[in-house]
């Protein structure tokens, strides 16, 4: 009991001492320092500017500023930054393409012709090489033919059956030009049936020879030279000589005929037999390649052993 009071009394004391302590330190700092307490700090005023006729607007070299929304708190305030010219960004227009107007023409697939009109009846005035094209001014009733624009102001037709068209769906029926006239050609005459055809033989008496000899001419009667004839009695033949002043296959025989001649001399008697005469192409003299004429058959006789035949060349 006695220690607790002892106790208590002791904290008093020291309690007693911080206080003195505290109020002395308080007493000097005021003393040593000379100034006033810290002042609190009172908000200035809000001045609101009177507003007048005619508001005062400020402009830029490079730009206008907008207005400031903060109202001055007093003149000494610091500037305000001025605002940096931004340029501002537009979305550029979107135009809209204009529609190609598509051109009716055709487009050659190969080269074809170019007629004076809607048929194969009419006159072809020229060809349009493949993959060209002409512009088409019309068509005929049917649709089967395209009239097109050529140089000079000219037009033809071109069938729709050998070209590519574009954008011809407007196009107006033209008008179509006179059927032409057509002529008859004459007819040809028909063409002999060999190149060569005999042109008359006969026979002569000569009882020491058989014979056969002649003239090659062509359609208008001039000489033929270097044709051979080939003379057959059954299993035998023999090739004359080329026609005209040639020479022979082997020899010069000949070199001296006159032209579009030939001449076979069988035997130094005569032979009788139906022998065959027949224009031939040989390349040697001894075997027959092709026969250029009809086989002409004439008759040899002791009494007639020399027989003259004739040719004519056709083409």
């Amino acid at each position: 009991m006695k220690k607790l009071i002892i106790i208590g009394l002791f904290i008093i004391l020291v309690l007693s001492i911080y206080l003195v302590f505290t109020l002395l330190f308080t007493q000097v700092f005021m003393l040593t320092s000379g100034s006033p307490a810290p002042a609190t700090s009172t908000p200035l005023p809000t001045f609101t500017p009177l507003p007048t006729d005619t508001p005062l607007v400020i402009v830029q070299a490079t730009a206008t500023l907008p207005p400031s929304t903060q109202t001055p708190t007093s003149t000494d305030a610091p500037p305000v930054p001025q605002a940096t010219n931004t340029p501002i960004l537009t979305q550029p227009a979107i135009s809209t393409p204009t529609p190609v107007q598509l051109v009716p023409q055709i487009v050659a697939t190969r080269t074809v012709n170019v007629r004076a009109g809607p048929g194969t009846n009419y006159e072809v005035l020229g060809s349009l090489p493949a993959n060209t094209s002409l512009a088409v001014t019309g068509r005929n009733s049917e649709g089967s033919w395209w009239q097109v624009r050529l140089p000079a102001e000219a037009v033809g037709w071109v069938a729709a059956s050998v070209v590519d068209e574009q954008a011809v769906g407007a196009v107006p029926i033209a008008e179509v030009p006179p059927t032409p006239t057509v002529v008859p050609q004459p007819t040809p005459p028909p063409q002999a049936a060999f190149q060569f055809e005999p042109t008359g033989w006969y026979g002569a008496q000569n009882l020491g020879l058989t014979r056969f000899l002649g003239t090659v001419v062509d359609i208008n009667g001039n000489p033929v030279n270097g044709v051979a004839v080939r003379a057959e009695c059954g299993p035998f033949s023999v090739i004359s000589n080329p026609s005209g002043p040639v020479g022979g296959w082997r020899t010069n025989d000949g070199a001296n005929d006159p032209p579009g001649f030939y001449d076979i001399t069988i035997d130094r008697k005569p032979v009788p037999c139906r022998w065959v005469l027949t224009v031939v192409y040989t390349e040697d003299g001894q075997t027959a390649l092709q026969n250029l004429s009809q086989p002409v058959e004439v008759e040899v006789t002791v009494e007639e052993s020399v027989i003259t035949a004739n040719w004519r060349k056709n083409w």
